[in-house]
């Protein structure tokens, strides 16, 4: 068969796009921050303060694993959004395909690890995507199981 130039370039074209759907797909499948709050247990901290900095690291990612640490709140946060109290960390997300909501909260002071020997501080975002249908066999029946009874 013989193919000319512009059926090639059709064809190219339909993977292409069928490529970028496969991809489209899959990001909405992913993680979706829904808020994120660094030292909401202390006063006069406003909800939700580092959403958007935890949601441009980890959302449509089907595996986030957040870093907490304090000097990058301070770089977001442009300083220290309560001086003289040790912050709590938090985060809700869901997964975008199954909008099942998840917590991650982490207790004061959340941030500091990796300084004076303190162990970092995670917290693990996971949305798994379920494997792709098999594609079907045309004239392949599943087996059928023949169930005989005693007379």
């Amino acid at each position: 068969m013989h193919w000319s130039g512009s059926a090639t370039i059709a064809l190219a074209a339909g993977l292409l796009v069928a490529g970028a759907a496969g991809a489209a797909e899959q990001k909405r499948a992913g993680i979706r921050v829904i808020e994120a709050t660094y030292g909401g247990n202390c006063a006069g901290v406003r909800k939700g303060n580092v959403t958007q900095f935890v949601a441009a690291a980890c959302n449509d990612k089907t595996l986030c694993n957040y870093r907490i640490y304090y000097k990058d709140m301070y770089k977001d946060l442009g300083g220290d959004p309560a001086e003289g109290c040790a912050k709590a960390f938090s985060l809700s997300y869901a997964c975008a395909k199954s909008g099942k909501r998840e917590r991650c909260n982490v207790a004061a002071e959340a941030g500091s690890g990796g300084e004076d020997g303190k162990a970092n501080e995670f917290c693990m975002m996971v949305c798994t995507v379920p494997p792709p249908p098999l594609p079907k066999k045309e004239g392949l029946l599943p087996a059928t199981p023949t169930v005989s009874f005693p007379r």
